[in-house]
């Protein structure tokens, strides 16, 4: 059955916050999160008479995906770092803030030394709402392989975090 607008519009409720969650930790600006989510679902509208509808969740986080990847490789190219690469302050005082955003600071540099393979897994698995067979669907890699991903991630993302600290 052909993909409708109906079902591109029940996916697109079903999927944008945690998509954009995914997005921003990947990229750390809003606006280029926003842009890609978009980019993202119209790829796949442009092409609904190929898209099975059991399929299309993994189709659209395959493509936003994609297409965070091209915008990481494009911002190494340009050197370019993200104009908002920090989250709002969550506490109270300029004190607290700032704190914020260092720990912030310092997650980030930590998920950008990650091998890519270990920050998708950890980054769909902590931001998407996916359970690990939907994320071995989206990145076509056997059930098992996502656990031992995101095991393995989580171990070398507090060492990078405790190694930044010290930079």
């Amino acid at each position: 059955m052909a993909l409708g607008e109906d079902d591109l519009y029940a996916c697109y409720q079903r999927l944008e916050r945690p998509l954009y969650n995914v997005l921003y930790r990947m990229l750390w600006n809003r606006q280029d999160c926003q842009d890609l989510a978009q980019d993202a679902f119209l790829r796949v509208w442009q092409r609904r008479d190929r898209v099975e509808i059991d399929t299309l969740d993994a189709l659209v986080w395959t493509a936003a995906l994609n297409l965070a990847r091209n915008r990481l490789r494009w911002r190494c190219l340009w050197r370019s770092e993200p104009i908002d690469a920090e989250w709002p302050d969550g506490g109270p005082g300029p004190e607290a803030a700032a704190e914020n955003r260092s720990r912030q600071r310092r997650l980030h540099r930590a998920l950008k030394r990650l091998p890519p393979v270990m920050r998708d897994v950890l980054l769909l698995g902590e931001f998407s709402g996916l359970t690990h067979a939907d994320i071995a669907a989206v990145l076509k890699i056997p059930t098992g392989t996502v656990a031992s991903r995101r095991y393995h991630a989580l171990r070398r993302l507090r060492t990078l975090v405790g190694e930044v600290d010290h930079d």
